[in-house]
Formats: structure tokens, C-alpha cells, sequence
């Protein structure tokens, strides 16, 4: 786990860098993936904005909501990798490759944006204190 904040884009960029980003995104787009990959918000930004992030991944079965972490996980829907539309033939045919989507920005910066709001709207529950944890469950 490691420490992000919220006003310094380039600590998250040393946590989740571009290469990562580009490798996580290629993986989910991929058709039949069983793992998500991308990043984890584990922890709410204190007052100087510091919160913690790791690189992970989860299971595309596994609930999206959760009550201590944010997942997000990138994607290339309007990349050279995706944009397949059906044949014109109307005959069910083979599927043919349709222009891109010329996008306005660059997807790495547009996903760092989401995470800082992502992480500026978390709200986790607090967790429970330590002496709760402590003693005989029974068993």
C-alpha cells in the first residue's frame, strides 16, 4: 500500500504510472477476462490530502460496491483496440472494424481526474476499534 495525494497528480503517477495503465487497459479489453485490473483507493484523503493506493485486481464477478476500497479499472472503449460494429451485409456476417472515436484528450490523464474525484468522494465507515477484535470468538 502506498501513499497518494490528491493535489500532487505525479504521487499518483509514481503509484500508477502510464505503462501500468496501458498494460491494465489492453488486459480489459480483452473479451472473456475473468480479472479486472487496475487501481485500489483503500483509505479516505486526510486533511493534506494524503490517501492510500495500490495497484490491483479483481474478479469481474465480485460486487462493485464495496465499504473500504474503490476499484477502478481502465478501459479502451474509444481506442484502436475496440470500436467493432455488425457487417452492413444485414445477414449476420462477420463483424468489421468501424472508425475510432476521435477522443479530445489523452485517456491516462482523464483517468488520473477520475480517481483524484473518486477519492475525494469516498466515504468509508470507520473501522471498528482494535479492542473489539481481541478475545474468544467461540469455535
Amino acid at each position: 500500500m502506498q501513499t497518494a495525494n490528491i493535489h500532487d497528480p505525479s504521487s499518483i503517477e509514481s503509484v500508477y504510472p502510464r505503462s501500468a495503465f496501458d498494460n491494465d487497459a489492453r488486459q480489459n479489453a480483452r473479451d472473456k477476462e475473468a480479472v479486472e485490473h487496475g487501481v485500489m483507493i483503500l483509505s479516505v484523503p486526510d486533511a493534506d490530502g494524503n490517501f492510500s493506493l495500490k495497484p490491483s485486481q479483481r474478479h469481474v464477478g465480485e460486487p462493485e460496491t464495496t465499504t473500504h476500497s474503490i476499484f477502478l479499472s481502465p478501459t479502451l472503449e474509444n481506442s484502436e483496440y475496440g470500436a467493432l460494429s455488425p457487417s452492413a451485409s444485414g445477414y449476420d456476417g462477420p463483424i468489421e472494424p468501424a472508425e475510432s472515436a476521435k477522443t479530445s484528450g489523452d485517456p491516462y490523464r482523464t483517468f488520473l481526474e477520475s480517481l483524484i474525484q473518486a477519492a475525494r468522494g469516498a466515504d468509508f465507515p470507520p473501522q471498528p476499534p482494535a479492542e473489539s477484535l481481541k478475545g474468544f470468538r467461540g469455535g
